[in-house]
């Protein structure tokens, strides 16, 4: 999936469940707000008074960072 600043949040957290780590460290109550189902992560920014792009920046880290799975190793 390719991040960016329409993304929603709930679709982030679909392909990336591991993702509410990085929102609970931001400080952003992702996984118990009613608005991911239909917020942007612009919008998440927003409300959080981050800069859209930086977090962005540091989402795409943090997802580089994350163990490949196994199942997804032994299809490659």
């Amino acid at each position: 999936m390719d991040v960016n600043k329409n993304s929603t949040i709930n679709e982030i957290l679909n392909a990336y469940p591991e993702a509410i780590r990085f929102f609970k460290e931001k400080q952003m109550a992702c996984g118990s707000c009613f608005a991911v189902k239909f917020d942007t992560l612009e919008n998440g920014a927003l409300m959080h008074g981050m800069e859209v792009n930086a977090l962005i920046g540091q989402l795409e880290q943090f997802l580089k960072n994350l163990p490949i799975p196994i199942a997804s190793a032994q299809h490659k």
